[in-house]
């Protein structure tokens, strides 16, 4: 069975890429043998039969311009090609290979698939219009529109035709209209586009393939590739994906289904000088059974060049299943290619560049079975008994490609030792303990699960001996947290004498603390951030690897260092009516050797002398009140490392709780002595309290003294004013007066009033 689909232009950009064909070819059978090919020649009009049975061209058949497609019906007796150029189908009667008729289509015809009856030929057209022709009339039945030009394959059972044309379009062709589509992809990813681009379906009809490319924009550079979509034809949803990493091309699968062949037309690559389309040279062979690319078919070049590639264009498989045919346009040839070897074994030229080729399918022909290579094994174990062998089919191959239980099936044939056995469901060969001595011989054959008929047998030779004396040492190591402590405990260890490391199976048995691990890998073990500091032990177990059950235990003993944490005291003031005294205790604390934060510790408050003061474990300020009294406090706090709290470090926060600032400013004022007058209006007016003016309702005013005394002079305290009384004596007088904070009366500042009265005019100044 085999699908085709359009090669991307050659200058590879992306406008032109949405432009380009599809092809499609149906797979046919029929009750009498044919070893036919066609080939469709599109610049030279022409559609070359090949003899695949001989491996040469047997002749020409003129068609219509510009041929691009061919399919075969299933019964072989009729071949279909579009002529893109003339707008018309070629019908060829395969018994004479003459065009017997010519069907007139919709303009450019690029993919085509013919009904399992043979009754319906289905055309995609560049407009993206399938049309249905009635075969029996050479008529154009019905058209359905899906939007855009795409390739079509129909189901074996002729219920269900598939268009792969950006979305994959599911057509009833009972009723010709389309039932639903769906997005060729498995799940949606943002910056990825996904388009349908060729089709085919399984030789059973349960699975269809659809070759989908892939434009990838998710790193913000554009990347191109390509992969095969498997769709559930029961539930009409997508089932899986293999990866391509390129542009898939032509789909071709083989009788059986076993296997499908994808064309690698195209590959983006990044050369560094510039990124682009380059041709592909291989085939891509794929396992429909593990769902993988088991191998590819090389197709070669002419120069280490991408346009001297060997690019593929249309591709078949014979109906016997032992070849695969593969168009080259480049050269002009068709390879023939072993499905054993995967390897092309021929060349056949023709007079043009081969596009799309179809072979005539022969349900009766026996197929070509897959060449089953069971390669002899050799291991060794001991007495102590184990598993020689994981799996015998690991070196096996069917038809070139690894195989596996899912592909056949193992029985042992004969053991020189009932010690030695085969275990059929996975493949291991299995040594019981107290098995002799020596050499034993274990055969065992393999049969394909689909042809049980074809069968292989080989042999695997067991040198059982004496086990080997296994030393695990101890090991010991201190570190901090969030390190390796051992590089590698298998370092001293010894397997008879000599280095263990490549020889032993390495596994942790136990350890106290859940920070301690041990990597099976490497051998090393590593302490987390977080572990408890102190010591802790690791055990391990070492097994010989030829002898499983030959283990040996050790102990690795870890000394956890706790990392160095130094909270250093600090000092800091507010005033009594509440503030911050230290923005955060941290600034000078340390933790590994570093600044401490509140991302590596956690704050927490022991204990402070008065509840005034009090440390914010959010921030690390320390806080006072309003109402704390004035003096000296002190505040004990801690700081624990987080990951391991019972590390931990403690500083002492003096606080000096202080009055409000109150400043008395001196004053000076003349007066007259001979009449009664205010020297000065009052002493308050450029005294400060707590930064903020002095007032008789925040302070409290007194007279300390007057120099000289003078009973003519007074202080009012009730509002600040200085006054002089009549007939008092000429001179200079000093008075010295104290305000005290009202809240806080002992509070206080002095200042001066200089009073000159040795003058007659009058006061006031200052």
């Amino acid at each position: 069975m085999k699908v085709r689909h359009g090669r991307l232009p050659r200058t590879c950009n992306l406008s032109a890429l949405a432009l380009l064909p599809l092809f499609f070819l149906a797979g046919a059978t029929r009750t009498e043998a044919q070893t036919k090919a066609y080939v469709a020649d599109t610049n030279a009009n022409l559609v070359t039969v090949i003899d695949t049975a001989t491996g040469t061209v047997a002749g020409t058949i003129p068609v219509g311009t510009g041929p691009v497609r061919a399919a075969v019906t299933r019964d072989g007796t009729r071949a279909y090609v579009t002529n893109g150029g003339s707008n018309s189908i070629s019908v060829i009667d395969t018994s004479s290979d003459l065009v017997i008729d010519v069907i007139p289509v919709g303009p450019t015809p690029s993919a085509l698939a013919v009904t399992p009856d043979g009754k319906w030929l289905y055309v995609m057209t560049a407009a993206g219009v399938v049309e249905v022709v009635d075969t029996a009339l050479s008529t154009v039945a019905a058209t359905i529109s899906v939007g855009s030009s795409g390739d079509i394959a129909i189901s074996p059972d002729g219920a269900r035709a598939y268009v792969a044309a950006g979305l994959v379009y599911v057509i009833d062709t009972a009723a010709n209209v389309v039932l639903h589509s769906f997005a060729a992809e498995a799940t949606p990813i943002a910056g990825v586009t996904n388009t349908a681009w060729s089709v085919a379906f399984s030789p059973d009809g349960t699975r269809a393939y659809v070759g989908v490319v892939t434009f990838d924009m998710t790193a913000g550079v554009f990347s191109a590739g390509g992969g095969l979509l498997l769709v559930d034809t029961a539930s009409e949803t997508v089932a899986g994906t293999i990866n391509l990493f390129s542009l898939p091309g032509a789909i071709a699968l083989t009788p059986d289904g076993s296997r499908a062949y994808v064309g690698i037309q195209y590959i983006w690559l990044d050369t560094g000088y510039g990124a682009g389309f380059f041709n592909g040279r291989y085939v891509a062979v794929i396992d429909t059974i593990t769902k993988s690319i088991a191998a590819i078919i090389d197709l070669g070049a002419d120069g280490p060049s991408f346009t001297q590639q060997n690019s593929p264009d249309g591709i078949g498989v014979t109906p016997d299943r032992s070849a695969v045919y593969t168009a080259i346009p480049r050269i002009g040839k068709v390879a023939v290619a072993n499905v054993n070897t995967n390897a092309v074994t021929s060349l056949i030229p023709l007079t043009a560049p081969p596009g799309d080729l179809a072979i005539v399918a022969d349900r009766a022909v026996a197929l070509v079975p897959y060449v089953i290579n069971a390669v002899n094994d050799s291991a060794a174990t001991s007495t102590a008994g184990g598993t020689a062998v994981a799996s015998v089919l690991a070196n096996d191959q069917l038809g070139s490609i690894h195989i596996t239980t899912a592909h056949v099936t193992l029985t042992q044939q004969s053991s020189t030792s009932g010690g030695v056995t085969l275990d059929p469901a996975t493949g291991a060969v299995n040594v019981a303990a107290g098995t002799e001595v020596g050499i034993h011989a274990l055969v065992y054959r393999t049969c394909e699960i689909a042809a049980p008929s074809n069968c292989a047998d080989a042999t695997v030779s067991v040198t059982v001996r004496l086990p080997f004396v296994i030393d695990a040492v101890n090991d010991s190591a201190s570190t901090l947290p969030g390190r390796t402590a051992v590089a590698n405990v298998l370092a001293n260890d010894t397997v008879d004498g000599t280095p263990a490391a490549a020889r032993v199976t390495l596994s942790a048995v136990s350890s106290t603390s859940e920070g301690i691990t041990l990597d099976v890998r490497y051998g090393s073990v590593f302490v987390a951030v977080g572990t408890a500091p102190g010591p802790h032990t690791l055990t391990y177990m070492i097994c010989e690897s030829a002898s499983p059950s030959n283990c040996d235990a050790a102990d690795v003993t870890i000394t956890v260092i706790p990392f160095p944490i130094d909270a250093v005291n600090d000092a800091g003031a507010a005033l009594r009516t509440g503030g911050t005294a230290v923005a955060n205790v941290l600034a000078n604390d340390t933790f590994a050797n570093a600044t401490a934060t509140l991302a590596t510790v956690r704050l927490s408050q022991i204990a402070s002398t008065h509840d005034g003061v009090s440390l914010n474990v959010a921030n690390g300020a320390v806080t006072v009140a309003a109402g704390t009294p004035v003096g000296t406090h002190t505040l004990r706090y801690a700081i624990c490392e987080i990951a391991t709290p019972s590390n931990c470090g403690e500083a002492v926060v003096t606080v000096a709780v202080q009055h409000l600032p109150i400043t008395a400013a001196n004053d000076s004022a003349r007066a007259s002595s001979k009449t009664a007058s205010t020297a000065l209006a009052s002493v308050l007016t450029n005294d400060r309290l707590d930064n903020a003016a002095a007032t008789t309702a925040n302070v409290g005013l007194s007279l300390v003294s007057l120099t000289p005394a003078s009973n003519k002079i007074s202080l009012d305290v009730s509002n600040g004013s200085v006054k002089v009384l009549a007939k008092a004596s000429s001179g200079t007088y000093t008075l010295v007066y104290q305000i005290c904070e009202i809240a806080m009366p002992t509070n206080c500042a002095q200042a001066t009033v200089t009073l000159d009265l040795s003058g007659s005019g009058g006061g006031g100044g200052r």
